[in-house]
């Protein structure tokens, strides 16, 4: 039998979107908590580039962000510069690996605005600094040439065992993005003690934010450029 209560709750459940946390009893019936986040319908069509740090549980190139992702945080805040379009991080990638898709993945969504962090496996994987960058500006001035705008991130301390360090590519990425005139946030000084070491219960590895670490990466990006 179908009760006043049971309509009541099946109200609220199809509502869930449209409110915040809802924590409520209903006619003896526990609402469990419905809070749906949507990114921000303001900013630019933007589309994002980068490696797992930027992915992490992201389920789908054009769903919301994963919780893990600092972009999450980024795309759902009124602040933001950005109107989500998709999220294109593969985990693992190098700079280069994402150049050679970035037509693809990136200028075919016709973004107005492109993001682009990248790095932390260039170090991994001892590439040379000048491969790497020579990644980089190809994919700027690609965008650059497409009319869209251009921010890069830089990637975040490294201080997992044996994996090099990150400072060299962060300087080298900072004199690209000032040569071709396009905004450069490093992210260093929010979540690290310096490049080889992140700020305790930031990182779950040396190399990958927790969340709070991405809040906080968030956090540093939204200042630089809200």
């Amino acid at each position: 039998m179908t009760t006043a209560g049971d309509d009541r709750t099946r109200r609220l459940l199809r509502r869930g979107g449209a409110v915040g946390v809802l924590a409520a009893v209903v006619a003896g019936v526990a609402v469990v908590d419905l809070t749906r986040v949507e990114a921000s319908d303001a900013g630019i069509p933007t589309v994002f580039i980068g490696d797992s740090i930027t992915e992490a549980d992201t389920e789908d190139v054009v769903d919301l962000p994963g919780r893990g992702s600092w972009l999450r945080y980024v795309v759902t805040d009124d602040r933001t510069p950005w109107r989500y379009v998709a999220n294109t991080a593969v985990s693992g990638q190098t700079l280069d690996e994402m150049a050679a898709r970035f037509e693809r993945d990136v200028l075919a969504r016709s973004p107005e605005g492109v993001v682009i962090m990248g790095g932390t496996n260039d170090v991994r994987l001892r590439l040379p600094v000048e491969r790497s960058t020579a990644a980089l500006r190809s994919m700027v001035t690609a965008a650059q040439e497409a009319g869209a705008e251009v921010w890069i991130i830089s990637p975040p301390p490294l201080e997992a065992p044996g994996w090099g360090d990150v400072g060299p590519l962060i300087e080298a990425e900072r004199a690209l993005a000032d040569e071709l005139e396009v905004p450069f946030v490093e992210i260093v000084d929010a979540v690290g003690v310096d490049e080889r070491r992140w700020e305790p219960g930031l990182s779950r590895d040396g190399a990958h934010p927790t969340r709070e670490g991405a809040e906080a990466i968030a956090a540093a990006v939204l200042a630089a450029v809200g």
